[in-house]
């Protein structure tokens, strides 16, 4: 017979991967506190389990309806598998009108069986793999559908900095506040010696997306790829352009990403517009690098280049984001294709200030910005260009 606690642990981690289809962030770092507190509480107790998910998975309030929803669909499934009963038609404890979006609903009443769930999760894995390497720009209809599901999927790992807080522990530096407090046990003599480190934490990210019109068969990727960086971290800045700059940081903030892109759509005014590249970094520059850049970001660009603008105004606007910048990265969608060379006007006075030039027309692609801001945390590029010049 199987060890009841590890039923239980293996039911739960269920939950959370129900939670996870809802959009909310629940992954080890939040589970396994959440298996923790469900050792210390009475799970008999409908409210102590209700508070503990709030406590653990709910961080605005307009989640917690979500929250409860899910929670109860969990546990009528399980008691439905306990008993053998027929499924039946899930209400809401509170009798509250409850509005939630088409996607989260089918995750709520999905009642497939786990039979079989393996020989389909190995079937799915090899398609995976195919789409990761495949171009952007030869997916069909439901090749887009499925890379968009995984593009949401992703999880890229946060380089990390060391910030100016420090914290107890370590040999880098004497804690003099620590020392001096901790001598006054022994009359003013310094017996035991106190330590400290920096803190570490995510270095922040910046991404600007070129939604133009040559863009336009990549920009609802490319989009739910900004979305998936800002939910898996609150240091990501978002923005997107073609002929002016808006900020979508706080648009992308949902569970719901079909509602957040949407939002988007409709507060941006130049949709696959022309493209004015240096007007846009210029506008940056001036009205927000010194908010978001203040902490040595690293600025991701995803663009193929094409410009309309003055290239003397790109070639300034670009040198001054390289050199507020920890790290300046620009993808171009276009370097799949066979043959490729970066020959417009906007690219060739861009480039001598770009610290990595990367393509960006496959899966496969956007994780390796994942792996590049991974190893480059904590080191800045060599830079040789020479500093422009007004006259230049």
């Amino acid at each position: 017979m199987p060890d009841p606690g590890i039923v239980l642990t293996r039911n739960w981690l269920h939950f959370g991967g129900i939670l996870r289809g809802l959009g909310f962030d629940a992954g080890p770092a939040r589970m396994l506190p959440f298996l923790k507190t469900l050792t210390v509480i009475d799970l008999r107790r409908p409210d102590d389990v209700r508070t503990a998910v709030h406590a653990h998975f709910g961080r605005r309030r307009e989640e917690l309806p979500v929250l409860d929803r899910a929670l109860v669909a969990f546990l009528r499934a399980e008691a439905r598998a306990a008993d053998g009963s027929p499924p039946e038609e899930a209400e809401s404890e509170r009798g509250e009108p409850l509005t939630l979006t088409g996607r989260q609903l089918k995750v709520l009443d999905d009642d497939e069986e786990a039979e079989g769930a393996e020989e389909q999760e190995v079937a799915s894995y090899s398609q995976s793999e195919v789409l990761r390497e495949k171009d952007f720009d030869t997916l069909t209809e439901a090749e887009m559908a499925e890379v968009r599901r995984l593009i949401r999927l992703m999880r890229l790992p946060a380089g990390m900095t060391r910030s100016r807080r420090a914290r107890a522990g370590g040999n880098d530096e004497l804690d003099m506040r620590r020392l001096l407090r901790r001598s006054l046990r022994f009359g003013g003599e310094l017996l035991v010696f106190s330590w400290k480190s920096p803190r570490p934490r995510p270095r922040p990210l910046v991404l600007l997306c070129d939604i133009s019109g040559s863009m336009e068969r990549y920009t609802r990727l490319l989009l739910n790829f900004a979305y998936a960086l800002k939910n898996a971290s609150t240091r990501v800045e978002a923005f997107v352009f073609a002929t002016r700059l808006t900020r979508i940081t706080r648009l992308l903030r949902s569970h719901d990403v079909d509602a957040a892109l949407n939002r988007v759509t409709a507060s941006v005014d130049d949709w696959s517009g022309g493209t004015r590249i240096g007007e846009a970094i210029e506008s940056f520059n001036r009205r927000y690098a010194r908010r978001v850049l203040g902490h040595g970001a690293t600025v991701a660009i995803i663009s193929d280049g094409w410009d309309r603008g003055d290239a003397a105004q790109m070639r300034h606007a670009i040198a001054r984001l390289q050199r507020s910048c920890h790290r300046l990265i620009w993808m171009n969608p276009l370097m799949g294709a066979p043959g490729y060379e970066p020959l417009t006007l906007g690219l060739q006075a861009a480039l001598p200030f770009v610290d990595d030039f990367l393509p960006a027309h496959n899966l496969a692609n956007l994780e390796a910005l994942g792996t590049l801001l991974l190893e480059t945390a904590n080191r800045r590029p060599v830079r040789r260009q020479t500093l422009v010049t007004a006259s230049a």
